[in-house]
């Protein structure tokens, strides 16, 4: 444990050594903008009769490549239903997209139907979810991303598909949650004691890796930082009202949340947590108020309910509401209540 200390931060030392206090404030916009969007297309037939793969491909591409002032765009996990998801051929068609169809570099961090659910009974072929992991890596982790040297972009030792970047004054961050109790439920097709040893390596690389982007928003001069998963932590159950408390309440999650509301308690800068998973598509601020009044928590469209990428802007000039949030087709806001009624 000590020499995983000392190198953590070795790590950081050189990298702010490398980078130091790269952000200046008179090469800065206005406001920093990207788009995300998860749980989309999951193939399914809408009111008008069209699908949504067919919007996806008709209005959220076009839509997307239109905003010249989006550097780039985060996906949020679950490239489709488990039936779609869980073959090599299928996952490179989604990556040809990517790679194709839109001309802004795509974020992604996977979801649950990316792999852990690909052993379930109900698909035709059910699958090693520790196989399918291995699929998504190489597919879209196996070579880092070619980008601006000022982007500082990294991704993680342990967990390639954990990345850090800064863009504009702005810290945005992946890390790999996902749903069924972070891994730990439904193993149905590899041995459970294997399993629950990665999802415990899993979670303590993606501690350390929050962590080490605490460090380096303190060191850079950032401005605000953007956190993107895919799990939803604070999905409605037991009755609970409260979502930082549903959120503690439950084993799997409850570090994830007492970490980042300590995160942006001790930064004292806009946080924002984006994430997919569910569909109560909703923007709110679910942690303390009086202990983190400075992070919000974007529930993003997509999974069946709202067929719409997120048109987010952090502005530097609003210190009430840093975060503005438009659907990309729609430009409404979000509802500020999550509904997680179907």
């Amino acid at each position: 444990m000590l020499s995983r200390l000392i190198a953590f931060v070795m790590s950081v030392t050189l990298l702010l050594f490398a980078y130091p206090n790269t952000t200046k404030a008179d090469t800065l916009s206005d406001k920093t903008t990207f788009i995300v969007y998860g749980d989309l297309p999951y193939m399914i037939t809408l009111a008008d009769g069209r699908t949504d793969e067919e919007v996806f491909f008709e209005e959220i591409i076009p839509a997307i490549n239109e905003h010249e002032e989006v550097p780039f765009v985060i996906h949020l996990g679950d490239l489709s239903r488990p039936e779609y998801t869980c073959s090599d051929e299928l996952l490179q068609s989604f990556k040809d997209v990517w790679d194709n169809d839109i001309d802004k570099p795509i974020f992604y961090t996977p979801g649950d139907n990316d792999w852990t659910d690909c052993d379930r009974e109900k698909l035709s072929n059910p699958q090693s979810e520790l196989a399918r992991l291995a699929s998504v890596r190489k597919i879209f982790f196996s070579e880092p991303k070619t980008l601006d040297p000022e982007w500082q972009y990294e991704q993680n030792s342990d967990l390639p598909e954990n990345a850090l970047w800064i863009y504009d004054g702005v810290l945005f961050v992946t890390e790999h949650m996902i749903g069924t109790n972070n891994g730990r439920d439904e193993i149905l097709q590899d041995d459970p004691a294997t399993i629950l040893a990665e999802v415990e390596k899993r979670d303590q690389a993606n501690r350390e890796w929050l962590d080490y982007a605490f460090y380096l928003a303190q060191n850079n001069n950032v401005e605000a930082v953007v956190l993107a998963s895919h799990l939803d932590p604070f999905g409605a159950e037991n009755g609970e009202n409260d979502a930082f408390t549903r959120c503690t309440n439950k084993p799997a999650y409850a570090g994830f949340c007492q970490q980042i509301q300590t995160f942006a308690h001790k930064l004292q800068k806009p946080v924002l947590y984006v994430h997919g998973d569910t569909n109560a598509y909703c923007y709110d601020k679910p942690f303390n108020a009086e202990l983190a009044p400075n992070i919000w928590r974007l529930n993003a469209p997509g999974d069946i309910k709202y067929i719409d990428a997120s048109l987010i802007s952090y502005d530097r000039s609003n210190q009430d509401l840093p975060f503005e949030v438009t659907g990309l087709l729609s430009g409404e806001v979000p509802p500020e209540i999550c509904d997680y009624s179907r």
